[in-house]
């Protein structure tokens, strides 16, 4: 998904030179986003990219506008607000991308990696094992494993669970949902390792998200995953932090572990997830410490402006 405050990083910082670079076997790119943006984004691609333009490129880029989402799941909506919470919309998309193919029509593969548009890549990956078929998933080592607010751990266990009875014998989500949070710890999972998996991007695989679409609608009786996420989150034991990343790697690493290869980076060291600065001077600083990628958020950028020495964290030294 994209808008225009992430054209600075998208264009000017040649992000999507980054993931064709380094991102292994991509087929297209497709850029999700408010139709007013459209013409904007056309100008940037002819000034920044008019090579992925050519004939000769081999990697389709295409734009979808998100009309689709709005006017099947918000617009419609018996809920005030269309989404759990308005910031949280753009996540719904992203556990709806198939939709590009279900309902639009359009060629898209069984793999598909989100990757957030201010993202900036800096070295060779790739998310599936040509061998047995496993996808990447990376789990990030953070200072404190113990669990905190910003964990989402209400809404993804309950988006699984479904309504709590007044009569069951242990009455949690936790005795009954497919997506267990393990990502840090608390009574229930003492030993967790505190590695998160909101990474600024995610594999996902359309059979596996179906089943995690099956699932929810299920549990919450709803026609499709976005009004199930509404539905849930009326409730207090749901009501929390929306994180798709976490939801959908709870779901995958618990029903097809056989699926997983889990690679363990630190942030700070390993991938920059906040950042002000991702221009080719920092990102050759980021390629020769084998740095992952940087996330160059807009308000990130806002505050470096304002304040020079807020640049967030640095491959580069000085």
């Amino acid at each position: 998904l994209t808008i225009r405050v992430d054209f600075y990083i998208l264009f000017n910082n040649t992000a999507m030179n980054s993931w064709i670079r380094h991102i292994q076997n991509i087929r297209s790119i497709t850029f999700i986003g408010p139709p007013e943006d459209y013409t904007l984004f056309q100008q940037n691609m002819k000034i920044f990219y008019p090579h992925l333009l050519s004939t000769n490129n081999n990697i389709p880029i295409r734009w979808v506008n998100q009309t689709h989402w709005k006017e099947t799941y918000m617009e419609n909506s018996q809920f005030p607000v269309p989404c759990p919470y308005w910031k949280v919309c753009q996540q719904l998309i992203k556990m709806h991308v198939f939709d590009i193919r279900t309902h639009l029509g359009l060629d898209l593969l069984d793999n598909v990696l989100i990757v957030d548009s201010d993202t900036v890549w800096a070295r060779d990956v790739s998310f599936v094992n040509g061998t047995n078929g496993r996808a990447t998933y990376f789990e990030i080592e953070e200072e404190d494993p113990s669990c905190r607010g910003l964990d989402p751990i209400k809404f993804t266990e309950a988006m699984t669970a479904g309504p709590l009875g007044n009569d069951q014998e242990n009455n949690n989500t936790a005795a009954k949902t497919l997506t267990p949070f393990k990502a840090c710890r608390r009574p229930e999972y003492t030993n967790s390792s505190g590695l998160r998996h909101i990474g600024h991007h995610m594999l996902f695989q359309y059979d596996i998200m179906n089943d995690l679409h099956n699932a929810a609608m299920k549990a919450w009786n709803a026609t499709n995953f976005w009004d199930a996420a509404n539905v849930c989150f009326q409730h207090d034991y749901c009501n929390g932090r929306v994180a798709e990343y976490e939801l959908y790697f709870s779901f995958v690493s618990e029903n097809y572990p056989h699926r997983v290869n889990l690679e363990t980076i630190e942030d700070g060291v390993d991938i920059m997830l906040f950042s002000a600065i991702c221009d080719e001077k920092e990102m050759a600083c980021c390629r020769e410490k084998s740095v992952l990628l940087k996330g160059c958020h807009d308000h990130r950028i806002a505050s470096w402006r304002k304040n020079p020495a807020d640049v967030g964290q640095m491959c580069c030294s000085n």
